[in-house]
């Protein structure tokens, strides 16, 4: 049998964060059409612990490797750590989380090792007796079919796209563990500081309201906060693209990047579905899009669609509700 595939696992001050179940699950459906067998790699200031836990639950051969030098994420140094845990097995199929660190760390090792890079991969089939790799481009409007152009490649996994990884109790995973220590990088990282969520929490939403860019004015979020008013227990959300405009706080990003929710009714204003946004709302009961462009990719997982400028529907929408409520 071939060198394993390898999963580098994402962990926060020693917690195990759910993509990397993810991620083995990936790996694992690739393992299955390649016949390899899996291995996992963390980094990391302490990770003896959860190198056993994911050992114990996936059944996988684990390497950590330790290191004060590796208490925060810098991508030198990780990039010289996972190199470190590669080399003892020298894998041609790398994977990580499409995460803030995955998408950072995967194309720096993919330079190193002379391999494709393919990026928030959400699904893969096999053609021609050779895998093919899928992902959205422009903005989740095509999906682009990928072959690696090389013998070595990394992927990032994009969260939501793979169920976790199934516990097998029946299988005997181990954990070995390296300290070492590395060379002074280039750039030091000072502090990694958490969005203030403050009171808001998405999670306990029954209804949502999220806005994107196709809302086109933010002077237009007031129609929102005037739909989330018929509704008990609802909250704004937002896209990513809405967030880097400034028309609404990183705390209500919703995605790869944001939060994940999951309420009884999800309505996307002006969001064009880009996969990044839908992996983090997905999860949602109803789903109701309201969008200009009725080629927009958030039609295709919504329950209904509203091809229409906002600033027409939900006036009109508002009106049919004060009527109903006056009439009932």
């Amino acid at each position: 049998m071939e060198a394993p595939i390898a999963v580098i696992a994402e962990q926060s001050g020693g917690v195990i964060q759910p993509v990397t179940y993810e991620a083995v699950s990936f790996a694992a459906e690739l393992g299955q059409k390649l016949d390899r067998k899996v291995q996992v790699v963390i980094l990391g200031k302490s990770v003896g612990v959860p190198a056993k836990q994911i050992a114990e639950k996936t059944g996988t051969h684990v390497i950590a490797i330790e290191s004060e030098q590796l208490d925060l994420y810098n991508g030198e140094v990780y990039r010289a750590a996972a190199l470190k845990a590669l080399e003892t097995f020298d894998p041609s199929y790398i994977c990580l989380p499409h995460t803030a660190t995955g998408f950072d760390l995967a194309p720096r090792l993919a330079s190193c090792l002379n391999a494709s890079c393919i990026t928030a991969v959400e699904k893969m089939r096999t053609r021609e007796g050779n895998i093919r790799f899928i992902r959205s481009v422009f903005n989740g409007k095509l999906r682009a079919e990928m072959a690696p152009a090389t013998a070595g490649v990394v992927l990032t996994i994009l969260p939501g796209a793979w169920p976790p990884f199934e516990i097998h109790p029946e299988s005997k995973g181990s954990a070995h563990i390296i300290r070492t220590d590395f060379a002074s990088a280039a750039s030091r990282t000072m502090k990694i500081k958490e969005s203030e969520k403050g009171k808001l929490n998405l999670g306990d939403a029954e209804v949502i309201i999220s806005a994107g860019r196709g809302i086109r004015n933010p002077e237009n979020l007031h129609l929102l906060e005037q739909l989330a008013k018929i509704f008990p227990k609802s909250a704004l959300g937002s896209s990513k693209g809405a967030c880097d405009l400034g028309w609404l706080g990183y705390e209500r990003q919703i995605g790869v990047t944001g939060q994940t929710v999951s309420p009884r009714l999800y309505i996307a204003c002006g969001i064009s579905g880009a996969v990044q946004h839908l992996s983090g709302m997905k999860g949602s009961q109803i789903i109701v899009g309201i969008n200009s462009d009725p080629d927009a990719s958030i039609f295709t997982v919504a329950d209904y669609g509203i091809v229409e400028n906002l600033e027409t529907f939900i006036p009109t929408l508002l009106e049919e509700f004060r009527h109903f409520s006056a009439s009932s």
